[in-house]
């Protein structure tokens, strides 16, 4: 559940937004080193080896020191949690310190009968976007098309966006889709084929922004991934 300032999230959903999280950004050795011990135990640590970019690592106690990469160390948590998921008040300290916004375990006040989760502050009540087009010209969303996005443009009548969608069908029913797909090819767009330059400043819009894709509407999401994928709001 969305509000202006904060998000709620199941537990299945906080660990996918902690797994989005890890896998985005590059360079986050400090994070993972503070997260390691949350996901495996007290006596589980990282630590840097003298090879950059190498890290030994021990998962308990009892286990051994083991050499692992950043995407090593980021597979081995995610495994963790989505195997054994951690009490909820465990999962938002880890929610806490991956977006680095506060966060508190809480049932969802909207239904009781649903189950409880995480209430993430986004810190994006007073969020401006200043067009500066960041987010639709590096970010990865190729993969970001919802089947609720593609079935919106078809209820619309949206050709001209739909010509843009690639589709994977079985039995002749669409499953998943990717975007921005050039029409005729299999090949991504470089840019978003929406994004269109307004002023010599730079300043960019979207021609279908009363219709675009979940992904674009739930961006950035937070203060940190603001921060960190370049945007330039206020």
């Amino acid at each position: 559940m969305q509000e202006k300032d904060g998000l709620f999230l199941s537990t299945q959903e906080a660990v996918q937004a902690v797994n989005i999280a890890l896998s985005r950004y590059s360079s986050q050795f400090n994070l993972i080193a503070n997260v390691w011990p949350l996901v495996f135990g007290r006596d589980a640590y990282v630590i840097r080896d003298s090879t950059p970019r190498l890290f030994w690592v021990k998962t308990s106690s009892r286990s051994k020191l083991v050499s692992a990469d950043e995407d090593d160390l980021k597979r081995l948590m995610m495994e963790r949690l989505k195997r054994s998921p951690p009490s909820l008040s465990k999962l938002a300290t880890i929610c806490r310190q991956v977006f680095g916004t506060p966060t508190h375990h809480v049932s969802d006040p909207s239904a009781a009968e649903k189950p409880a989760g995480i209430w993430i502050k986004t810190d994006m009540a007073d969020f401006q976007c200043i067009r500066c087009g960041q987010c639709c010209q590096t970010l990865n969303y190729h993969d970001g098309c919802s089947l609720e996005d593609y079935r919106r443009w078809q209820e619309l009548g949206r050709d001209d966006i739909l010509a843009w969608v690639g589709t994977v069908r079985q039995n002749e029913v669409v499953i998943t889709c990717r975007i921005w797909i050039e029409p005729g090819t299999n090949h991504y767009a470089e840019v978003c084929p929406w994004l269109k330059q307004i002023d010599q400043s730079g300043r960019t819009l979207c021609t279908i922004h009363t219709v675009r894709p979940t992904v674009c509407r739930q961006y950035p999401g937070t203060r940190k991934h603001a921060r960190l994928t370049g945007c330039q709001g206020v």
